[in-house]
């Protein structure tokens, strides 16, 4: 693929920042836009939100996993997505599956109180707010459960798995009240994926920290 045939709408800290961090990892030629929060922007994608991922034909990818899975075929890092091994392909897709489908919409009640209760008096939102830390503690559960004897969410090597969890596991240390402390491992894991340098560069230039 050639240089820049790639080009990533994200905003700073969103799960965009996951295919952000990828680039950066496997080295790969990209244009990286903010993405604007005006209509103009539903030209690239209709539904206004981030990731998307032009190519230089034109046409756009949407849908955080989707990318995810696009890069590393357009640059032959199977290896990031299970390789050849059939269970560990089915566990990265089972992981994706689980970010993007259970794990990234339980922020929304917190993120966007509004959305979820027709009632937007401050008592309602608040326990619209508790419902969705009782959903991501939920989610976090899991991943603790998931991570306590293990290095890295599939296999023995980094994944795009990885990658996906670190802007999640990130709202959590400012969505909950002690972070992520009651969740050691994923503590762990979170630091050490995030003294990756294409991590560390990626949140530098969107202009976030840990």
């Amino acid at each position: 693929m050639p240089p820049s045939s790639l080009r990533l709408y994200y905003r700073p800290g969103a799960c965009s920042l996951a295919p952000h961090i990828l680039l950066n990892y496997i080295n790969a030629p990209y244009d990286l836009v903010e993405a604007p929060r005006d209509d103009s922007y539903r030209a690239i994608n209709p539904t206004g939100a981030v990731p998307a991922l032009k190519l230089a034909d034109g046409d756009v990818i949407t849908q955080c996993d989707a990318i995810l899975n696009f890069i590393c075929d357009a640059h032959n890092r199977a290896d990031l997505t299970g390789g050849d091994d059939m269970r560990l392909k089915a566990e990265v897709t089972k992981w994706c599956a689980f970010m993007t489908g259970d794990f990234h919409p339980a922020f929304y009640p917190l993120f966007v109180p509004k959305r979820y209760s027709t009632d937007h008096h401050a008592d309602a939102q608040r326990h619209v707010k508790a419902a969705g830390q009782a959903l991501v503690k939920g989610g976090l559960d899991q991943i603790e459960t998931h991570l306590k004897t293990r290095t890295t969410f599939v296999g023995a090597d980094l994944s795009v798995v990885d990658f996906y969890a670190i802007p999640m596991l990130r709202w959590v240390t400012f969505t909950m009240p002690d972070g992520l402390a009651t969740w050691p491992a994923t503590q762990v894991f979170y630091n050490r994926i995030c003294a990756q340098l294409a991590v560390q560069s990626a949140m530098q230039t969107q202009g976030i920290k840990p």
